[in-house]
């Protein structure tokens, strides 16, 4: 009100409840804070301040995200939402889980697998047998795999791939510590089976490794 007084501009608290009535009566979403001066703002945004509160959430918890990532992607979040509701957005949610140290490669494979998938094509890998400290493709015991992705699953402490296998069509499920040099290839990957459910397949996985 007093940017539009210095403006010159006639205006009045009914001057801008009338506004603000207008606008919604219109089909503006808008949203008020209650106070001695009330606040407005368009509450129309990509996500809700309840969603946004939900993914801070799953951020500050998060066991694999480092302190000072953490820090970003919440300043991030805050850049959806109106100034009057960042305070909102700040989590205080500390994960006391202890840490492992993750290989920056499993990531890097991740987001390969992830482009991968979306873009329906297959991947190749060396996968390194258990205690084989060997990273590269020479050949031995270590196994060059070539596969079609379907999903990655991650378990509160590992990623893992499901795959079909290009040498049978059977389900694959490795986890992405045991792949070496992944990549892309310029092939079309294969359909999913039908009726196969990735959960159930990596649950029986998963509790046939512990």
């Amino acid at each position: 009100m007093d940017a539009l007084k210095g403006d010159q501009a006639g205006c009045s608290r009914q001057t801008v409840r009338d506004d603000i009535e207008t606008l919604s009566k219109a089909g503006y979403d808008i949203e008020t804070i209650v106070s001695s001066g009330n606040y407005y703002f368009f509450g129309d945004r990509e996500f809700t301040l309840e969603e946004l509160c939900l993914m801070g959430d799953a951020v500050a918890s998060s066991r694999f995200i480092g302190k000072r990532q953490k820090a970003s992607l919440l300043k991030k979040l805050t850049g959806f939402c109106s100034k009057y509701q960042t305070d909102s957005v700040k989590r205080h949610i500390i994960s006391v889980q202890p840490r492992e140290s993750t290989d920056t490669r499993v990531y890097a494979a991740v987001n390969l697998i992830n482009d991968a998938i979306n873009r329906d094509c297959r991947i190749a890998f060396t996968r390194k047998e258990p205690g084989d400290r060997r990273e590269r493709k020479d050949g031995g015991e270590a196994a060059n795999i070539s596969c079609t992705p379907l999903d990655l699953v991650w378990d509160g402490r590992d990623f893992y791939l499901i795959a079909l296998s290009d040498a049978d069509g059977e389900p694959l499920f490795y986890g992405l510590k045991e792949l070496v040099q992944p990549e892309i290839l310029d092939m079309k990957g294969m359909a999913r089976p039908e009726g196969f459910n990735s959960e159930k397949f990596a649950l029986e996985k998963i509790q046939k490794k512990k």
